[in-house]
């Protein structure tokens, strides 16, 4: 099947319309175009390479793409103090049809994926692979390429992560930009999880801090959560939040950053959960108060932000009935 020739390099930028008001764009180039950097004054090369079948991308997604991926590079050099290299490029393939989608992953991957599974990264071919969804989930198909996007830039900066922060970081970093948080849906699903997650803690269903983080598959997350692996990713997205947003002055953004780049857990094992071991090690050696204050520290936080999610639905509703 496709073997990567039929990525097409692409840029983005912004051009005067017809009204010659200024519009962000984006397009697919010839790669020789790209090599040469002929490119229209203004644009810049992004970092998407794409393959699509039977599906037509607006200019707009081509530059909200772009325009995500570079913000999202930006965050993680920002975050775990490493660049990417300097031809990283994030290959995404997109299929129109769902059942072109399932055939590919099978006999490329030998993966079985469902509707629930919107896309899949690939470390192995470097390439992202999703499909347009279905119709009452359109609005994830940019979420969940910058989401897969984060997992292609992880790999390039840093490589095999904690199991819990591979999908925690992408979750976060692939969902927290404020232009993409204008997006009804993404708001809205944000919030509910916060309310997901005091629901887990009022109900004393909130696994202990360590036996999460010590988790290594999806398979645990299945058995922790009773079937709910989606639960296992709420979990993860809300620890990692702490430590993006808890600290003001930015201390805990950056002591997660210490902790990744600590010799111990950069020279860990990643064999039979070597990593995530030395993580916990390393975070309850270093944190102030250990992993059990850390842990009421990420309690007190879920409460906090749960408190606002409610109030923001509370005005939403209100606005729905009181139009």
């Amino acid at each position: 099947m496709f073997q990567g020739r039929d990525f097409k390099p692409s840029i983005f930028g912004v051009e005067a319309n017809a009204a010659k008001k200024k519009m962000p764009v984006g397009y697919a180039v010839d790669r020789m175009q790209a090599i040469a950097g002929n490119f229209p004054k203004g644009f810049h090369l992004g970092y998407a390479e794409l393959a699509v079948h039977d599906y037509v991308m607006s200019k707009d997604m081509v530059y909200t793409i772009n325009y995500g991926l570079h913000n999202l590079v930006r965050s993680h050099e920002r975050v775990f103090h490493r660049k990417v290299d300097q031809r990283f490029r994030v290959r995404i393939r997109i299929f129109g049809k769902y059942a072109d989608y399932e055939r590919y992953s099978q006999v490329r991957y030998r993966k079985k994926v469902t509707k629930n599974l919107l896309g899949f990264f690939s470390a192995a071919t470097k390439e992202i692979v999703t499909w347009r969804q279905q119709p009452h989930l359109s609005w994830r198909l940019v979420p969940t390429i910058l989401h897969e996007g984060c997992h292609a830039i992880m790999d390039n900066i840093i490589g095999e992560l904690p199991f819990w922060m591979i999908e925690g970081s992408a979750d976060w970093l692939g969902e927290a930009p404020a232009w993409l948080q204008k997006a009804d849906g993404l708001r809205r699903d944000q919030l509910e999880r916060w309310i997901r997650m005091e629901d887990l803690l009022k109900k004393k269903k909130l696994p202990p801090l360590k036996n999460y983080l010590l988790t290594t598959s999806y398979d645990e997350w299945d058995r922790m959560f009773d079937g709910n692996i989606g639960q296992g990713y709420d979990v993860g997205w809300s620890i990692f939040d702490f430590f993006m947003r808890a600290s003001p002055d930015g201390k805990a953004m950056k002591f997660l950053g210490a902790v990744m780049s600590d010799r111990a857990v950069t020279n860990a094992p990643r064999r039979n959960g070597g990593l995530e071991k030395a993580f916990v090690a390393t975070v309850d050696r270093n944190w102030h108060g250990h992993l059990p204050m850390l842990e009421r520290g990420w309690h007190t936080w879920i409460r906090q932000e749960a408190a606002r999610a409610h109030k923001k639905l509370s005005v939403e509703r209100a606005k729905v009935a009181n139009p």
